[in-house]
Formats: structure tokens, C-alpha cells, sequence
């Protein structure tokens, strides 16, 4: 059984992207948010994407300055090797808006929904949230 749990990180999806934002960094965050955050409102995120934007959008918060608690080892190694470093305001302006989504709309918000961890799982998104919303 893979991994899956309310952290942003703790799911099998989200440790994948992370593995792949080594090699990647930037690039993939752009591959990640830009299509999320173009989408329409008929358009459907499901849960597979949505934990990978989560994950992007935690790396966009930590390279701005608002990491995560205890962020995962590969986060924390590339944030050591590559600060200090300034994001492009669309990468925050984008990450804003598929974090939005998925809070909204999305197909992870309903599984999360008819599990027993919702809470967790909305609290941990919502401080993700909060910590995109204050990087000036």
C-alpha cells in the first residue's frame, strides 16, 4: 500500500513530484501550477494532480521564505543548496490559484471528505494557504 496521509507531503503522488522537483526544480513547478491555474471551472482536478499541486505549491512557499514545519529532507537539502533565492510573483500568483482550487473543487477535497482526516487534511491546505498569502 502506498503512502497517503493529510500532510501535504504524505502522500505517494506529492513524494514522486518531490523526487522530480530535484532534478527539475523550477521547470516542473511551472508544468505543475500554469495548467491548473488556467483551468475553467468545468474543468476537473482530480486527486492525483491535486496532491502534486499541493506539493509545487509548498515548494513555491518554501522558496519564498514560508517553508512548511519539518519540511521533507528533499525540500529542505535543495532550499539549503539554492537559497537565498527570489520567486517570480506569477509562480506565487499560481500556486495561489490551483491551492484555491483544490480547496474548492477538486477530487481530492472529496475523498478527503468522506474520510475521517478531513480536518486534518483542510487544516494542513489551509496553512499552505495562509503562508502563500503572506509572501509579499
Amino acid at each position: 500500500m502506498g503512502a497517503w496521509g493529510p500532510g501535504n507531503f504524505a502522500n505517494d503522488a506529492a513524494q514522486d513530484w518531490l523526487y522530480d522537483f530535484g532534478e527539475n526544480d523550477f521547470r516542473l513547478i511551472d508544468r505543475t501550477l500554469a495548467g491548473v491555474a488556467a483551468m475553467i471551472e468545468a474543468d476537473e482536478l482530480d486527486a492525483w494532480e491535486a496532491q502534486e499541486v499541493l506539493a509545487a505549491a509548498e515548494c513555491v512557499a518554501a522558496a519564498a521564505g514560508f517553508p512548511p514545519d519539518n519540511p521533507p529532507q528533499e525540500l529542505a537539502e535543495w532550499l539549503a543548496e539554492n537559497s537565498p533565492m527570489r520567486v517570480k510573483p506569477e509562480y506565487i500568483e499560481m500556486a495561489r490559484k490551483a491551492v484555491a482550487r483544490v480547496l474548492a473543487q477538486s477530487e481530492l477535497r472529496e475523498v478527503w471528505l468522506e474520510s475521517e482526516e478531513f480536518d486534518g487534511w483542510e487544516t494542513a491546505v489551509l496553512n499552505l494557504q495562509s503562508r502563500l498569502n503572506q509572501i509579499p
